[in-house]
């Protein structure tokens, strides 16, 4: 009987959290809506709870709406922050934007063995159908090496080998599908 009770419970409790992650999908789905649509001081706060959670993509478009002033003043600092959190679970756009921001000094200091590190970076993240954006953060890299000496160049690549090797091993970064 006592067994039965437990059994019953572990379901309901499954079904619930199954419920609960789907409500969150779903609303994580309607944030993103909301910044595509343009409104993005609503697409901010719908998004933040799920960027505090760690969602890569939500911290992604908060990045990204830092650094062109969308919904929000204009803000590399906070633009970088969010890019970072972002780019350390490997999401290659804000890896890429992330190496912008070293590469020009924008809200972090400038520093090319940073931007080369995480344009290469993104550029092993981007996907086949993303074409235009690997090659643009490879285009990226390449105007930056030119810049770099030897050591730096090295201490680029070390970098990247330690991010691949504390990589938090995450599924393939794919935002959610917005209707």
């Amino acid at each position: 009987m006592l067994r039965s009770i437990y059994v019953a419970g572990a379901v309901v409790g499954t079904a619930m959290f199954g419920l609960a992650a789907s409500a969150a999908a779903q609303s994580l789905e309607r944030a993103m809506a909301t910044y595509y649509r343009g409104d993005y001081p609503e697409a901010m706060q719908a998004m933040t709870p799920f960027a505090e959670d760690g969602d890569r993509h939500a911290q992604y478009l908060i990045g990204y709406m830092h650094e062109r002033g969308q919904g929000v003043p204009q803000d590399y600092a906070e633009a970088a922050k969010w890019y970072a959190q972002a780019a350390e679970l490997g999401h290659p756009f804000a890896q890429n934007n992330l190496g912008v921001l070293y590469k020009h000094g924008r809200g972090v200091p400038k520093d090319v063995v940073a931007a080369y590190a995480w344009f290469g970076l993104a550029t092993e993240g981007y996907q086949a159908a993303e074409f235009g954006h690997r090659e643009r953060a490879l285009a990226n890299q390449q105007d930056i090496a030119v810049q770099m000496s030897g050591e730096q160049l090295t201490e680029a690549k070390k970098r990247m080998q330690e991010h691949r090797a504390n990589d938090p091993g995450l599924p393939e970064y794919r935002p959610p599908n917005v209707r």
